[in-house]
Parts: C-alpha cells; structure tokens; sequence
C-alpha cells in the first residue's frame, strides 16, 4: 500500500495514460490467487499456475511495450531540444564573445544572430524540469514492472518473473536510457551553471531547483490559515445576528450594504478561488502549466486560504465595529469600509516578500497587460484575468461609489449619500468586456492560421457592451414615464439582453466548457473525457443558464415593486461570482483536456526558428547522441540477450 501511493502522488498527471496499469495488474494477479485451485490436486494446480503466468506476462510485456514506446518518444524529443539549445547557445555566444562554445562539442561558431539570453535562460530551466519528470516516469515505471514480476513470484514461485526482469525489462529503453538521461540532466546543469550564471554553480542550481513531487505543506500557512479561518467564522456568525438586530431596529440596511457590499463581493471571490485551486490540484489539472507559472514556486491552496481568511476576517471585523461602533466609543462609524477597500490594495502592492509574493507580482504584470490591451501579446492567464474582472465588475462599481462617497464626505456635500449612477459607472461596467474584445481581436491578429473563432468571441463581448449603453440609456430615460414599460427603450434593453445572453452562453456551453459533444446516450449533452463528476456538468449547464437569464427576473421583480434595484445587484453579483466560481472549474478543465498539446506537462519556451544550417547541426549532434546510446545499448549484453 505505501507504493501505492507514492506512486499515485509521483506521477505526471499529464502522462497518466502512458504509465503501467499497476492497479489493473494487481487486480489480475489478486483474483488469479483466489481463483487458485487447492495444492493438493497437484497436476490441476500447476496447468493453472503455468497458464495464469502465461497470461500475466503477456499482459506485462504488452504494458512494458506502452510505456517504452513512450519513453523513448520523449528521449527523442528530449536530444531534439537538448541539440536545439545547444545550437541556440553557440549562437549566442559566438555573437557575444567570437569564441568557440566548449559545451557544444567544439562545433565552430557561425553566423551572427540577435538572441535573447532571458529567454534561453527560461528554455534551459524548463528543459531541465522536463528532464527531472521524464526520469521520475523512468524510475516509477521501472519499479512497478520490478514490484509486479516480484508479486507474480511471490504468489506463484518460479524463475520466469527474474527470467523476465533480466532479459526483457533491463532490455528495454526503459532501463538502458536511464544512463544517456542522467548525464543529459548533468550536462544541461553544467552548460547552466558555465554559460548562463558564468560559473556560479549555486545560483545555477537555484534556477534549475525542482521542487520535491510531494512538498509538505510548512506549518506555518497551515497554522495562519487555520487561525484566521477560525476567527472569520466565529466573527461571520456574530456579525450575521448583530446585522439582522440592526435591520430590524433601525433599518439602516441601505447604507449597509452600499459600504460594504464591493469588500463582501471581493472576499467571497477570495474563497471561491480557493475552492478552485484545490479542486485543480486535487483533480490534477496542472493549472501551473496551462497559466505559466514557474513550477518552482507554485502557490498551493492553503497559501491562497491564509490570504483569504485574513481579508475575510478584517473585512468582517470592520463590519461589526460598523454595527457596534456605540460601544467602542467610535463616534463616526463611516471610516470602517474604508478597511475593506485600502487592504487589498495593500495586500497585492505590498513589496515585502511575504503573502504569496511571486503569484502577487504575477498578477500585477497580467494587470497591466490586460489594461494594455490590444498592444500586448495575449496569454491564457491575460484573458482568464480578464473574464475575471467581469464578474467582478459589480465589486468594482460598489469601490467606486465608495471612493466618490469618501471625497463627498470629506467635503461635507450635500449629496453625499446619494449613491446615484454616473458616467464613470457605465465606463466601469464597460471596461472588463472592452478588455476581453480587444484581447480577441490582438489574438486574432497574431495569428498565422486567423481562426474564426476569436472574432465570433469578441462580438459576444461587443454585445455585451451594447447592453451596457441601452441599459444606461434606459435607466436615465426612466423618470419620464410612469411605468418601466412604458419606456421604449426598456424594450430595446430587453432584446438586447436576449440576444447577448443566448450568445453567450452557447459560447460558455460549446467553446469554455467544450460540452454537447454526445447527443446520446449515459453522457448526453457531454463529451468523452470527464474529470469531475458527471452530475456537475448537468448542474453547470442548469447554473449556468439560470444566471445568465438572471436579469430577466430582476427586470420582471422591479417592475412590480417585489425586489429593490439595491438588492437585486447584491443577488446577481452574488450569483455571478458563483457562475464564474463554475466556469473557472470546467474552462481549466477544457484547457488541460484539449489545448495544452499532446502530453504537454512542462511549458514550451519558443525562441527564435530554425534555419537550414541550424537544422544541420541539430541533425548532427542528435546523431552523435544516437550513436553514443546505440554503443551503449550494444555493448550490455543483456540487450544483446534479448534481441
């Protein structure tokens, strides 16, 4: 059992398919022992081991097969790159110092050309990493073919599982590779550390660093995580009753709710991302991957909990002075809020190293990409960023009522409570899908091949724009008539809505989700690969449908006096941040099954291409690989043995 799970938590979970079924091997080999006839009939029980250790090696040279055909795929790919960098670092140098690289074999230098040593920088750090793996699923599969040949012996005694070990599994890539695979790994660390950190062997191995498969979690996340999440839930029940006494006696439910509804929006996001996270890393989609994060530094669910819980906890802290201001002696209870709009703020510029700093600096360069769009090239984490901020964009629009209500107060106006729209507010509601249209419209650009496709994504966005400005319209053309109704333009919002709804969500339900793939059928209205649960898909689809048609019922409820404007904002940001919380689940999920290429568990650093003379001399230091591991191979005589 303790294999069992080393092997379960070591393995790449983007090459799943391409390890050795140890499960379905040991289930063969468990129900062959209890179908086992007595010992006593010995001629019946050794026609029935004979035969079942017949089966079972098939069966185990048929999965030896798999998994080398693999391996030695990967080992090809791995002397392509290997060769490529190399030729790609005596460009570099040869521009830099006219000399001859020594790690390139002593290969003359060629032409000049401008590289870019960041970059390569970048390749040889996921080249190694990819190195690191492909020995991790050398070493996982060569133990559990050795564990299985061992129980096979165990269970059913004879020479044939060490017969099988010796002649076929150390025949094989599998075990004869390892030796070009360890010194490929040790010249990539020396090329590093001699050429990219001018010898600097410690901070070489800082860069390279590849974090153990199976990190602890350090004690003390775990420890602030778990004490601020204690302290917001004790604090969330006190101020819930406090909240409901205070509404029912005062009714000052309005000011409430338009102080802290944008921090109570931003803090449920907070958690809901962290549910996000941990079902991503529990379910192994590799979010690190698909985001282009730096795998050394990966940010694991309980970092984000700790940063949550301890924004949910102020913000809910500054809730209750709110209410119980009288007695704290707090005169003026109006500068409470402002806790829940300056922490986050001070949480993500904060340049101490503390608090998730790499993924904080992250975020802040996808920001400014984002808010640079379409002038940047645009990545996956850009436009998840992007979608993001639309479901935040009624967080955004409380902030903003908020900062306005401050710079009234602070002037002593009149109109200070006044929380009425503006101009600004339309902007604001606009912006996240102006961001998303010109992100497709830059990646439409950028493309070779023009897919169609990104521009029918940005006109799902162009349409909700459209519904920004009638709503707009509508909303300040509305004290003219007597009913909403009555007001053309009302119906013009309607339609509008209709038609930007019904757009977009087929585009969440084919495109984001990748479902209605089978129309028929046990997954009907789904498609073959599933991670997560087949009910959840049904019930994204349902939630997803009745979010989007959420402002119709908000339309029907204000029109006959059954739900304030005020709360009926409150209810759909809450309802959208739930459908975002959904659709970061399954968008993760399409893109780990059908868009990060094939076997893909590292990230592709692509530097400039090729020419004919290079591909020369990538041709020929692949040779010169394969003729040393062809010597190698020739000269174990096990192999020989076996061929």
């Amino acid at each position: 059992m303790k294999f069992d799970r080393t092997f379960e938590s070591h393995l790449t979970n983007e090459w799943r398919q391409q390890y050795v079924n140890y499960e379905e091997m040991k289930t063969l080999l468990r129900t062959a022992v209890e179908n086992m006839p007595n010992r006593r009939d010995k001629s019946v029980y050794e026609e029935y081991c004979l035969n079942f250790q017949d089966e079972y090696f098939a069966k185990l040279n048929s999965e030896l097969m798999r998994v080398n055909e693999f391996f030695d795929y990967k080992m090809a790919e791995a002397r392509r790159k290997h060769a490529t960098l190399k030729v790609k670092l005596l460009y570099m140098k040869s521009r830099t110092s006219g000399q001859v690289v020594g790690a390139v074999r002593g290969l003359p230098p060629l032409a000049d050309q401008p590289r870019n040593l960041r970059k390569l920088d970048r390749a040889y750090a996921e080249f190694y990493f990819s190195l690191v793996l492909l020995k991790n699923y050398q070493q996982l599969n060569y133990t559990c073919f050795q564990k299985l040949s061992d129980k096979c012996n165990k269970y059913f005694p004879s020479p044939n599982g060490f017969r099988w070990v010796q002649r076929t599994l150390d025949g094989t890539s599998l075990y004869v590779d390892v030796v070009e695979l360890r010194d490929m790994i040790i010249e990539v660390e020396d090329i590093f550390t001699q050429y990219i950190t001018d010898g600097d062997r410690a901070k070489a191995m800082e860069k390279l660093r590849v974090p153990p498969l199976t990190q602890p979690i350090s004690t003390d996340y775990v420890f602030t995580a778990g004490l601020f999440m204690g302290l917001f839930i004790v604090s969330s029940v006190v101020c819930a009753i406090s909240a409901y006494i205070l509404f029912v006696s005062t009714n000052q439910v309005f000011i409430f709710t338009r102080m802290f509804r944008g921090s109570f929006s931003l803090m449920l996001y907070g958690f809901s991302l962290v549910g996000n996270v941990y079902v991503w890393q529990s379910v192994g989609i590799n979010h690190v991957l698909i985001f282009d994060l730096n795998p050394r530094h990966q940010t694991v669910s309980i970092k984000l909990l700790s940063t949550a819980s301890f924004f949910g906890y102020a913000c809910v802290l500054a809730m209750l002075l709110f209410i119980h201001h009288k007695e704290f002696g707090v005169k003026d209870p109006l500068y409470f809020p402002l806790i829940g709009l300056v922490l986050p703020l001070v949480i993500l510029l904060n340049p101490v190293h503390v608090m998730n700093f790499p993924a904080r600096m992250g975020i802040l360069k996808c920001f400014g990409r984002v808010l640079a769009a379409p002038f940047c090239y645009v990545s996956f984490a850009d436009f998840w960023l992007a979608d993001q901020l639309g479901s935040l964009v009624q967080c955004t629009v409380d902030y903003y009522y908020l900062i306005r209500f401050y710079m009234r107060y602070s002037m002593d106006r009149e109109n200070t409570f006044d929380f009425e729209p503006d101009v600004v507010i339309a902007v604001l509601r606009c912006l996240p899908a102006w961001f998303r249209l010109a992100q497709c419209v830059k990646r439409y650009c950028d493309s070779k091949i023009k897919p169609v496709s990104y521009l029918v994504n940005a006109f799902a966005y162009a349409s909700t724009i459209i519904v920004v400005v009638i709503s707009t319209i509508q909303m300040e053309t509305s004290c003219k008539y007597n009913s909403i109704f009555a007001n053309p333009w009302t119906w013009v919002y309607i339609v509008s809505s209709l038609v930007s709804t019904i757009y977009c969500t087929a585009w969440d339900l084919l495109q984001d989700y990748g479902l209605f793939k089978i129309w028929k059928g046990k997954r009907i209205f789904l498609r073959n690969r599933l991670i997560y649960p087949k009910w959840f898909y049904y019930y994204a689809i349902i939630a997803d449908l009745s979010i989007r048609f959420f402002w119709a019922l908000e339309v029907y409820l204000i029109a006959n006096n059954l739900l304030l404007p005020n709360n009926s904002k409150t209810l759909s940001s809450i309802c959208e941040i739930n459908r975002r919380f959904i659709w970061n689940f399954l968008r993760l999920e399409n893109e780990h099954l059908f868009n990060c290429g094939n076997f893909r568990a590292t990230r592709d650093i692509f530097l400039s291409a090729l020419n004919s003379r290079d591909e020369l001399l990538v041709n020929d230091l692949m040779d010169e690989s394969r003729r040393w591991s062809g010597a190698h191979r020739d000269s174990n005589p096990i192999r020989r043995r076996a061929e």
